[in-house]
């Protein structure tokens, strides 16, 4: 199946007087949900779609508890989640404290089977 994508017009925000440009921008074509990855989850293998869902909640669970220790959580073919932080700059490293993070997030990395897959993806203009 091939992805939609549609035309998105972007000001250049250094020179306003520029004139827009065009970028490919991809557009969803539908969503799945927990319960519904868990229901197919089971087509693929002998567990019945609850106990894939137990299966997939535990997992997002033990991933939470391993970020919040700090350790990289690698999936394997999956990919990595990681813990990252942006913060305000001090003058020396001594003055670097927990008080200069302003934000968190996860990083998320594809694992093998997800880049090959990228580069398998078709793409057409919605309609």
């Amino acid at each position: 199946m091939a992805i939609p994508f549609s035309p998105s017009g972007k000001i250049n925000p250094n020179d306003a007087s520029a004139p827009m440009k065009y970028y490919p921008r991809a557009s969803n074509f539908g969503e799945i949900d927990l319960e519904e990855l868990a229901e197919q989850v089971s087509f693929s293998c002998s567990a019945t779609p609850a106990d894939c869902y137990l299966v997939i909640m535990s997992l997002v669970t033990e991933v939470s508890n391993s970020l919040e220790q700090g350790k990289i959580v690698r999936l394997g073919n999956l990919g990595s989640f990681q813990v990252s932080i942006k913060g305000d700059s001090s003058a020396t490293p001594e003055a670097v404290k927990a008080q200069n993070i302003t934000s968190t997030s996860i990083l998320f990395r594809p694992g093998k089977k997800l880049k090959t897959m990228l580069k398998r993806l078709v793409f057409v203009p919605k309609k």
